[in-house]
């Protein structure tokens, strides 16, 4: 995570625009990092309602459980945030 992501995780407060920076910065990370173009394609086309029916890929999910554990995280601003990481990595293509 970058230095914004780690100082946010320090903050114990309930809040949905540190969830949405927090996602924002996983859903790069998977997308540049784990993710291939067509599972990277369909994920940065679901809305936030889709992705809450279904489960973030691979390990995804145990990575937001283990950061909610470190501060309390909102999963919908949190998923909301992943989504446009997740877009904002595969204009790069």
């Amino acid at each position: 995570m970058s230095d914004v992501g780690d100082s946010l995780l320090r903050n114990q407060e309930h809040s949905e625009t540190k969830s949405f920076i927090i996602g924002l910065e996983r859903g790069k990370i998977w997308a540049e990092d784990y993710a291939d173009y067509f599972t990277m394609r369909e994920y940065s086309e679901l809305d936030v309602d889709e992705l809450l029916h279904i489960s973030l890929p691979g390990d995804e999910e145990r990575h937001f459980r283990i950061l909610s554990t470190e501060s309390p995280l909102e999963l919908r601003a949190y998923i909301r945030g992943w989504i446009a990481g997740v877009k904002e990595s595969i204009k790069r293509f």
